[in-house]
């Protein structure tokens, strides 16, 4: 006798999980992919690490750059229109300085950069958040950052559409002229068994 179908999760809105999460505990990290309620593995030391690098260089040059804009870790999006089953929380964000002047705010209505450190466990589900990303019309960069090796990908939007470059050497250089940012990539990684990759000479 052939098996009983697999039971495929509900789907849900960006309301109904906003009100599922209300009744999660806070150590849990969900993201709705797609319609479907992901629970997050917990982020390494590394991921960390890497995410708090970036977050600080972001903050550095924003300062100097364009202190209309601030970056912030995990800050939730409000993604629709025109995506209405996707509600996530990148690893690292750029957004409006003044989105934070409402007390207890957890989303941001436009974001400019965002970033997700990638582990083994994320890979299932990026490429699909990057193409989210690019649907939303205030996106200027999204950044892939590999946790496991020294790889990040760049996605630009230009006037020509996105152009997208893959970095992969510790003394490869990160140019994100709209916000003030230029660092290696040993900086991203700084603090990370990875630091000790040295550029070839």
């Amino acid at each position: 006798m052939a098996g009983a179908p697999q039971r495929q999760p509900p789907r849900l809105s960006v309301e109904l999980f906003r009100g599922f999460l209300e009744g999660r505990p806070d150590e849990e990290h969900w993201e709705l992919i797609d319609g479907v309620a992901v629970m997050m593995a917990p982020p390494t030391l590394a991921h960390q690490r890497i995410a708090g690098n970036l977050q600080l260089l972001l903050h550095a040059a924003l300062e100097r750059h364009n202190p209309k804009l601030t970056v912030y870790q995990r800050a939730g999006l409000n993604l629709a229109p025109p995506v209405e089953d996707y509600d996530p929380e990148p690893d690292v964000v750029v957004i409006d300085s003044d989105a934070a002047e409402k007390p207890g705010e957890r989303y941001a209505d436009r974001f400019y950069l965002v970033a997700e450190i990638v582990s083994e466990s994320d890979r299932t589900y990026v490429e699909s958040k990057r193409g989210v990303y690019k649907l939303h019309e205030t996106c200027k960069c999204i950044l892939t950052v590999q946790q496991d090796r020294i790889e990040v990908r760049v996605d630009l939007r230009t006037q020509a559409g996105w152009s997208e470059e893959v970095l992969s050497k510790p003394g490869d250089v990160l140019v994100l002229s709209e916000f003030g940012l230029r660092c290696q990539l040993s900086d991203l990684y700084w603090g990370t068994v990875l630091q000790q990759i040295e550029a070839p000479k």
